[in-house]
């Protein structure tokens, strides 16, 4: 980022990130094991574990987190260059393509090796060609189509690759204040939603509409991430200063969000009111982040370090943990005894710590990779300003 946060901060981040991705793989292990035992149907599974599908079994907190986190990192890598002119889309496109696309191509070429041998997650009817799944995600758009079988978690992904492309659109419209760009954004967004909403339970048009579903995902999240870009531009100007107590209260807050969506999940209630749930997300994640000086990371010497590895381990094991999921499931599956089989919480463990283990040694060594790759790219493209945006 061109303009850092404190270190504190920045520490915070980078564990928050890689706790999310390692609860993510988890509650897909755990939704997993579940499924094969039960069926992907929440009616067919007993009640017990239905609750359990609902709690452990989804990470939809831990994507708004992402959602958020992303939003103060492109803000700040943003802002400056926005506010004097000197902002370049071709600069900031580049910087964002070869961060995300690398890894991104790596998942979706794993997704077609479990697509090919028959592995999905969610219980979709096989698709025989799905190439227009696979054309969406070459452009990032899958979120209008739905994703690419076995590559379900890149949905997230799409919108993100949206968000940076709306909000520099926005702060140029309001030349770089971000309150202005925040309410603008927010306000849209809120509208768009609004309007499809209308069109569901009113007139019950394009209620099955796999476009108009993914508008509505990317619009009511858009806040969650406009929240993040909010707060980064406010960082540092006293108007985040968070107390210890309202900062031990965020984890109070973002429980509360979680058992939201566990009820949602549980009760079976559609995708669509998921995904506005994530408004309930904000506040805690809000006092979570801008209160992070509270635990002093950077006077704990092992916490250097291991915060690094976590934000090294995010991205790739977010991206790449579903499809290495199904791979090991489909070999559990043949080879593994029905002890471990047809036992759900043995079942999730086993192929839990197998995943995480592969992701753990491989995953911040093909970030480093990537990375390095990335800022030659960019010294290249800019050697009078290498640092990347």
């Amino acid at each position: 980022m061109n303009q850092r946060l404190d270190q504190d901060s920045e520490l915070m981040i980078d564990a928050l990130r890689g706790i999310a991705a390692v609860m993510v793989l988890f509650s897909h292990c755990f939704d997993l094991a579940i499924a094969d035992k039960f069926g992907w149907s929440y009616a067919d599974a007993p009640e017990g574990w239905r609750l359990l599908r609902a709690t452990v079994g989804h990470g939809g907190f831990w994507v708004w987190s992402f959602f958020m986190i992303s939003g103060i990192c492109i803000h700040r890598s943003i802002l400056k260059g926005v506010q004097d002119g000197t902002f370049s889309w071709w600069k900031y496109g580049l910087a964002r393509l070869t961060r995300i696309y690398p890894l991104f191509l790596l998942g979706l070429l794993l997704a077609v090796i479990t697509w090919h041998l028959h592995e999905d997650f969610g219980g979709a009817p096989e698709v025989t060609l799905p190439w227009r799944q696979f054309l969406a995600s070459l452009a990032g758009l899958h979120i209008l189509t739905t994703s690419f079988p076995g590559f379900e978690t890149s949905w997230s992904l799409s919108c993100e690759l949206i968000y940076y492309a709306a909000w520099p659109v926005v702060l140029l419209m309001t030349r770089g204040v971000t309150s202005k760009a925040a309410v603008l954004s927010i306000g849209v967004s809120l509208l768009g939603a609004a309007a499809i909403l209308v069109a569901w339970k009113v007139f019950h048009r394009l209620e099955g509409s796999a476009l108009v579903d993914g508008v509505w995902t990317t619009l009511v999240l858009f806040p969650v991430w406009i929240c993040g870009a909010w707060m980064a531009a406010h960082w540092q100007q006293g108007r985040l200063a968070v107390s210890r107590s309202f900062w031990l209260g965020s984890f109070s807050l973002c429980l509360l969000s979680e058992l939201l969506l566990a009820t949602l999940k549980y009760k079976q209630y559609p995708g669509w009111a998921v995904h506005l749930a994530g408004w309930s997300a904000i506040p805690g994640l809000m006092f979570l982040l801008s209160g992070s000086g509270h635990l002093r990371l950077s006077s704990l010497p092992a916490a250097l370090p291991v915060c690094r590895w976590l934000g090294r381990l995010s991205y790739p094991c977010y991206i790449l943990h579903l499809q290495i999921l199904l791979l090991i499931n489909h070999w559990v599956d043949q080879a593994a005894p029905e002890s471990i089989t047809q036992r759900p919480l043995l079942h999730a463990s086993v192929e839990f710590v197998l995943v995480l283990a592969l992701l753990g040694v491989v995953g911040p060594r093909l970030e480093s990779f990537f990375m390095d790759w990335r800022a030659g790219i960019l010294a290249k493209a800019f050697p009078r300003n290498a640092r990347t945006v």
